[in-house]
């Protein structure tokens, strides 16, 4: 038996033998390498489009496509023939025409409405607005205006403000004149609270002219002939239905009187108009008595 002396042919570009077994990689580097695809992987997939998005790349390209959508279906009549407004009625129509801005033939698809919204929000008199498509030709606008409260004296001259205490405006206030003056820094924030208990006595309420808040806590309420009532920080609703009660039963505005104070309960403290300042007259006054 002759033995053969065998050599297995090496691969001259890695020098191994084709009989020859590699090295198993370890299983750290196995793991290493296969989470580092999937990072990559995931980080390309994320990755891109946010750089496409962020060049504005992918934005501009809706935009277009979008737009090229509106005009090709404004030609098949999806255009604004009409603009319908309700709701408006202390707001200027042409002002409000301006504000918009919506033109006739128009694509309906490209009036931006939440652009609209907020440019009619930011208009004196208009609280709250919406704006709806009505395909395939109209555009519906509805807003609610702020109701008118008070006239608030501020830097010695008058503005309209609502029942937020938002000013409105400071023009054309004729027509407001039969409105309560509000006078004092924090008054139109407290103008509701106060003109809700006032007109718990409605007789009492149509002679009232204006009301002064005082140190921010409380009200001095300027009658229709000049008597200022001072009302107190606390309980300001009792004391004004006894006001009330008192001009019923003894017709108090009609005396004569410069100033009524009733922060004092149980108490009634006037000033003649020909009094000499420090010469108000205490009243003690309880329920059944005169005063």
């Amino acid at each position: 038996m002759r033995w053969l002396n065998f050599k297995p042919r090496k691969n001259p570009k890695t020098g191994r033998s084709k009989t020859e077994r590699r090295r198993p990689m370890p299983r750290w580097a196995r793991q290493t390498i296969k989470v580092g695809s999937v990072v990559a992987i995931f980080g390309c997939a994320l990755g891109g489009p946010a750089w496409l998005w962020q060049s504005g790349w992918v934005a501009g390209a809706i935009n277009s496509a979008f737009d090229y959508s509106a005009r090709q279906l404004a030609t098949a009549g999806f255009k604004v023939e009409h603009v319908t407004l309700q709701g408006r009625e202390n707001e200027s129509t042409s002002r409000i025409s301006r504000v918009i801005d919506i033109k006739r033939g128009t694509p309906i698809l490209s009036v931006d409405l939440d652009d609209v919204r907020e440019r009619l929000e930011a208009l004196p008199w208009v609280r709250v607005a919406s704006i709806q498509r009505k395909f395939p030709d109209t555009v519906k606008i509805q807003i609610v205006e702020r109701r008118p409260m008070a006239l608030w004296q501020r830097n010695k001259e008058l503005v309209l403000v609502d029942d937020e205490g938002t000013v409105i405006t400071s023009r054309n206030l004729g027509r407001f004149n039969d409105l309560l003056i509000l006078v004092g820094k924090d008054a139109p924030a407290h103008g509701a609270s106060l003109l809700s208990f006032l007109s718990l006595e409605p007789d009492l309420r149509k002679r009232v002219n204006a009301a002064v808040r005082i140190g921010n806590r409380r009200w001095n309420i300027r009658m229709d002939n000049g008597i200022d009532v001072r009302l107190p920080e606390n309980n300001a609703i009792d004391a004004w239905h006894r006001l009330a009660r008192l001009e019923r039963e003894h017709q108090l505005l009609k005396q004569g009187l410069l100033s009524i104070d009733l922060r004092i309960p149980d108490q009634l403290i006037v000033r003649t108009r020909d009094a000499r300042p420090g010469t108000e007259r205490k009243v003690s006054h309880h329920k059944g008595e005169n005063t």
